[in-house]
């Protein structure tokens, strides 16, 4: 379709006007260059602004698409302030911070400090407590955003966070760590734990044995596996197999691994599987342990370990599942060689992490 210059009518054309449809719609460059000025004037509705992100993350983790594309893209959203795209974006810098780290380890750094710029404008509209009469999405926003902020290693922000929670260890009641916050403040005191300073970890298991609110356990067993020293890791993932731990809730310390311990979640798991299944059986939490340990890998090297391992202890029971982590492994490996081939990213991400909105 050749879009010529109507004068002052807009020179770009979006479809699949506010998702109506399921498919998705890859753009040439021109168009998408076009869109994006679309969206920073902001002509374009909430759902089409996702709609377009999300297709663009969609066929660049395809390989239909450069990195450097949605780059591009995530960053006319830099005023972004609707929950449901935000919250679309905030996904796509998880996963592509993975394949980042995986592809150009070199610029891991580089991208963490792009996407801590891209939500610097809404995390100071949000703030750190509660507004008076704000949304419940807003109040969600903020967790979402803050979460981000410790996970990607904001110094600022992670002061803060140690700050709070310092308060909030001397007083349960203080309203300086407020609950759609907390989850956050403990993965950024977990970034601090190490095997020779387990000062924040042994914290929160303090804070798990003294509460008896379930809520509050499982964000605190969302979090004390994302520290990146693999020991305190393994000790987390063996306290979720403990009497302390009910057994539906041992899932949620493993879907906070922290990238850094992904092996020695592997590991863990495959020493523990014996007793995994004897505890869990064929149930769905068997299958949810699996995907949980098994997927997050990127290479087909590990793709081919996995399905080793799995090749004399399948069941029908998780068949299914084992096989759709071993895809995602393969698909990433994909994306990760992808990327690797694309000239300039290094340049441009080191570019982008410099600019501030």
């Amino acid at each position: 379709m050749e879009l010529k210059d109507a004068g002052t009518q807009p020179n770009w054309i979006k479809l699949n006007v506010e998702q109506t449809a399921f498919y998705r719609v890859q753009y040439d460059d021109e168009l998408a260059k076009r869109l994006r000025s679309a969206i920073a004037a902001g002509f374009l509705d909430a759902p089409d602004r996702f709609g377009i992100l999300d297709d663009m993350y969609a066929l660049c983790s395809a390989c239909k698409q450069p990195l450097s594309a949605l780059l591009s893209l995530m960053g006319v959203y830099h005023r972004e302030i609707d929950y449901s795209v935000l919250s679309c974006l905030i996904d796509i810098a998880y996963k592509v911070s993975s394949v980042v780290s995986d592809a150009i380890p070199q610029s891991a750094a580089d991208f963490k400090s792009f996407t801590i710029n891209l939500l610097h404008f809404e995390a100071e509209n949000l703030g750190w407590e509660p507004i008076p009469g704000e949304s419940h999405l807003n109040a969600m926003l903020r967790g979402q955003i803050l979460e981000l902020l410790a996970h990607f290693g904001h110094e600022k922000a992670k002061v803060e966070f140690i700050r709070r929670f310092n308060a909030f260890l001397n007083d349960r009641s203080t309203a300086l760590l407020p609950t759609d916050i907390r989850k956050a403040a403990y993965i950024a005191v977990m970034q601090n734990a190490t095997n020779s300073d387990k000062s924040g970890y042994d914290s929160l298991l303090r804070i798990f044995r003294e509460t008896d609110l379930s809520q509050e356990k499982v964000r605190i067993l969302s979090s004390i596996a994302s520290s990146p020293d693999s020991s305190i890791v393994r000790e987390a993932l063996d306290f979720s197999l403990s009497s302390e731990v009910r057994n539906q809730d041992a899932l949620f310390v493993l879907r906070g691994i922290s990238r850094e311990a992904r092996e020695t979640a592997w590991l863990w798991f495959k020493e523990n599987w014996e007793f995994i299944w004897k505890n869990w059986g064929s149930g769905a939490m068997t299958a949810r342990f699996i995907a949980a340990v098994a997927s997050p890998f990127s290479s087909e090297k590990k793709a081919d370990e996995i399905q080793g391992f799995f090749s004399t202890r399948l069941q029908p029971s998780i068949e299914r599942t084992v096989n759709q982590s071993i895809e995602q492994v393969r698909i990433r490996a994909q994306w990760v060689k992808h990327v690797q081939q694309q000239n300039g990213l290094v340049e441009l991400l080191k570019e982008l992490a410099r600019q501030k909105h």
